[in-house]
């Protein structure tokens, strides 16, 4: 029987159904996976797995999840994920705690962080509304706590009709919690490879590089648990470092905390916990291939969820660490402006002015969101806004145009709109206390924005390549252009998009 706390659950689930408009019975839907799935099905929830499985949008299901953290009905996490093992390397509650660097718990590869590939965003149910096992990991059994804990449950086994769980079982040599002062002893066959353990409780690790040569007699290899680390009096045990390819053919850094080369064959691990606190231990085996890349289903990535209207409006305050910005390798910003508005507010006044660049901005707004994009910030009478990709932008942008112009019908002064957008990589920065971006993509398409007269957009020539859809400018009149523009050393290639007279 699932432990349900009914009044909770029901004032959440009218906060969100009061929320905003939703699609019939998606409430009701939701209501019943809370109560009937099991533990697991609440944990780290995928809200593009969900969309599939419930015939929604992708859009619906994400903007779902984020009125149900809003509510206190689901719980917000940020992961990293490793693309070498599958692991969650770092399960944060805000976006402001993630880092640019980390290094792997578990394979131990050291990595860049990017909000394009491997920070994933999941959603578990609330212990107010419903408590589950995996709210208290320290109670798992400790198949559960590394299988399904931390292993993101997304990844795909690279062996067919085999979960990645079964395939890492396969490899264990030795799993099992150590209380303080307990100690282990295995004995392991250890063909050549690498021989990796972890106890993800304290963050330690250590590795044997077993070597094809004649097999050796059998060695016992001693180690405890001391000040939160491994220690050994084998004085061959050192901190050690390799740099392997993968299967991409890109050197990756694995660090060993502790580490020696031993010749393959039958040999005995004695691991003792000398710490007061409990041991969770993972030794596994495997072999000297590349380092594979895993693939994972489709989730919702940190760049999806920063390019996400909803998630601006109402998580004004996730920001990024103030010393540090997060790099995303792929980015399409989209930057306007209106033609003549100083004018405008000497013909009509200040008042009236105001009002009607506040509808404007309502406009653009709602062709931004219908698009896929997300406001950044408003600059005077200019929008900032960002897309997940160069489509999804010029169609915004071709929208704000046809949108403005039905506009300016209702209006005695008409507003005319200047586009640029520009596609690349970027930092995602703090600025003014709110999500900011910085960086020369960032530059080029201000930059790009300020070629265009009324009724124009620029694009650039990195994003005039990259649409998707043939037919998109079929109806516009489109004018290759080489300018140079301040800041900017090359000279660019841009694409001015206008209506067919």
């Amino acid at each position: 029987m699932a432990n349900v706390n009914e009044t909770a659950l029901d004032e959440k689930l009218e906060l969100l159904e009061k929320a905003r408009a939703w699609s019939p019975r998606i409430i009701s839907k939701l209501e019943t996976l809370i109560r009937t799935a099991d533990d697991f099905s609440l944990f780290r929830l995928n809200p593009l797995q969900y969309a599939v499985e419930k015939s929604l949008s992708e859009n619906e299901a994400i903007d779902l999840f984020l009125y149900a953290v809003k509510v206190a009905l689901f719980e917000m996490e940020w992961h990293v994920l490793c693309p070498h093992c599958g692991y969650v390397v770092e399960s944060l509650r805000s976006m402001s705690a993630l880092h640019s660097h980390y290094r792997c718990r578990f394979c131990t590869v050291e990595r860049d962080t990017s909000l394009d590939d491997y920070i994933q965003i999941s959603f578990t149910i609330s212990p107010q509304v419903r408590e589950i096992s995996f709210h208290h990991p320290e109670n798992l059994p400790i198949e559960d706590f590394y299988f399904k804990y931390h292993l993101s449950r997304d990844v795909l086994s690279p062996i067919p009709g085999v979960t990645l769980a079964q395939a890492f079982a396969h490899l264990t040599k030795y799993m099992g919690y150590l209380l303080p002062g307990e100690k282990a002893v295995a004995e392991v066959e250890l063909p050549p490879g690498l021989l990796r353990a972890t106890d993800v409780n304290n963050d330690a690790s250590f590795g044997l590089v077993l070597t094809p040569d004649e097999q050796a007699d059998s060695q016992v290899i001693p180690l405890q648990l001391v000040n939160g680390k491994f220690q050994s009096p084998d004085p061959e045990m050192q901190p050690r470092t390799l740099v392997i390819e993968d299967v991409t053919q890109q050197p990756r850094t694995f660090s060993l905390e502790l580490g020696r080369e031993l010749a393959n064959g039958n040999h005995t691990l004695q691991i003792e916990n000398l710490l007061n606190r409990r041991s969770a231990l993972w030794v596994f085996h495997v072999q000297n291939d590349p380092p594979p890349v895993m693939d994972f289903s489709p989730f919702l990535t940190g760049k999806k969820l920063l390019t996400t209207q909803t998630f601006h409006d109402l998580f004004r305050s996730e920001t990024v660490r103030s010393d540090e910005g997060l790099s995303v390798q792929d980015i399409t910003f989209l930057f306007t402006d209106l033609k003549g508005s100083t004018a405008l507010y000497d013909a009509i006044g200040d008042p009236k002015a105001y009002y009607l660049v506040r509808q404007h901005f309502d406009t653009l707004g709602h062709a931004i969101s219908q698009n896929n994009g997300a406001i950044v910030k408003t600059i005077g009478d200019a929008v900032m806004a960002t897309f997940m990709n160069p489509t999804d932008a010029v169609q915004a942008a071709l929208q704000m145009i046809q949108e403005m112009r039905t506009f300016n019908r209702s209006i005695s002064h008409s507003l005319h709109l200047k586009v640029g957008i520009h596609r690349g990589h970027s930092i995602a920065v703090t600025l003014n206390d709110r999500l900011d971006y910085f960086g020369q993509t960032v530059n080029i398409a201000a930059r790009v924005q300020s070629l265009a007269d009324a009724d124009e957009i620029y694009i650039t020539e990195e994003t005039f390549a990259s649409l998707n859809d043939s037919t998109l400018l079929e109806n516009y009149a489109i004018q290759p252009e080489q300018v140079v523009v301040k800041g900017v050393s090359d000279t660019l290639h841009v694409y001015k998009v206008t209506l067919r007279q």
